[in-house]
């Protein structure tokens, strides 16, 4: 059973005995990834979606990762990136958006993890707060809090960048 939240909150109920061991899957996965990534030093494409709504922006917590960070993921192969990202808001927090309502914003190049990060930045601005469902597995938390707010957190590289420059909200 997934978690329904309200964006603005805190958001996963208790974790059950299942949801325990799928965190601990992928955080070894994730762990046995970063090694894999350090040998290797591969590239990846991925795409991200700033979230706002008034001013603030919604920040999501993955169970195998100690940054903060937004809704994305990798981009598939034959995939383009605004399909990834319109994805992996579904996937991630049961959010469904429309093409025309994402706004490509940039395209970062980064070594983070011990790769290549080609991350492709798209921003969607909502008029009204989501209801957002959490697996509790991979997505544990989701809040919308200020861009200073979110700048307190320990955050992924190139959100804090992004952030910085953003400050007051999207634009």
């Amino acid at each position: 059973m997934s978690s329904v939240a309200r964006a603005g909150q805190a958001a996963c109920r208790p974790p059950t005995a299942v949801d325990h061991l799928a965190r601990g899957a992928l955080w070894i996965a994730y762990r046995c990834l970063r090694l894999w990534w350090f040998v290797r030093r591969p590239r990846h494409d991925g795409a991200v979606v700033a979230v706002w709504l008034d001013g603030r922006i919604l920040m999501v917590r993955h169970s195998y990762r100690r940054r903060w960070g937004w809704p994305g993921g990798g981009i598939r192969p034959g995939e383009q990136p605004i399909d990834a990202a319109i994805r992996e808001l579904g996937e991630e927090l049961a959010l469904r958006v429309s093409r025309r309502s994402l706004i490509f914003r940039c395209s970062v190049m980064e070594r983070w993890e011990k790769r290549r990060d080609h991350a492709r930045i798209f921003e969607v601005i909502l008029t009204a707060e989501p209801q957002l469902r959490l697996d509790g597995r991979e997505v544990i938390e989701a809040r919308l809090m200020t861009p200073a707010d979110a700048l307190r957190l320990p955050l992924i590289p190139f959100i804090a960048t992004y952030l910085e420059m953003h400050r007051t909200g999207p634009g």
